[in-house]
């Protein structure tokens, strides 16, 4: 095994990137009888994937390694092939175009909706060859591999005061569950869009 060939495997996660709190497969016998999964640290609480083999023989790669060949392989990707394949320019593309169907371009602007980080506004940067998944990266999440089935079209405003009122309505719910007795009022709920900013008029 060379870093090189982990490397290449890694660039075709499932999923996204392990996060510290996400529970992991450590790394257990493959079919070559070599070790090989995710660890801890050792100088932070990130994952980091591993081969350990004879001897103790390591390779390890860091989050940071995986998304700087993730984005080199994906401008690879975007590199004409030759004169007779057409390609599409992520500046000609609508980043909101995307209706749902299909793969949304390289360009676009979606919606992440992951167990793994909740509801996120991402740039889709390429697809990887095998699996359908799509390559995006976010602000807050940084590069990660996602599955299609996970994206959704940008959403309007008013559906996202809907989300957002649904999440303060859930909280509330759950608030009144652990600290009150009794039914769940619609006056109680209403008031807890209220106290959030909903229709609020300024004085």
């Amino acid at each position: 095994m060379t870093r090189d060939q982990l490397m290449e495997s890694l660039l075709h996660l499932p999923h996204p990137w392990p996060r510290p709190e996400t529970e992991c497969n450590l790394p257990t016998e493959n079919a070559h009888g070599d070790l090989e999964g995710w660890i801890k640290g050792p100088t932070n609480n990130e994952w980091h994937y591993a081969w350990i083999g004879a001897h103790e023989r390591r390779i390890v790669i860091t989050r940071e390694q995986w998304e700087e060949a993730l984005l080199a392989h994906v401008q690879h990707l975007e590199q004409p092939v030759s004169d007779a394949v057409v390609t599409t320019s992520a500046d000609k593309v609508d980043p909101r175009a995307w209706n749902g169907e299909g793969l949304p371009p390289v360009g676009s602007i979606v919606t992440l909706d992951s167990d793994h980080g909740g509801y996120a506004e991402v740039r889709v940067i390429g697809h990887t060859l095998r699996g359908g998944n799509v390559v995006v990266e976010g602000k807050r999440r940084g590069v990660e591999v996602c599955a299609r089935s996970e994206l959704r079209p940008i959403r309007s405003d008013r559906e996202k005061a809907i989300g957002d009122m649904k999440q303060i309505t859930k909280a509330a719910a759950d608030a009144h569950k652990r600290e009150l007795h009794g039914n769940l009022s619609e006056e109680y709920l209403l008031g807890a869009l209220y106290d959030a900013g909903h229709r609020k008029v300024k004085s």
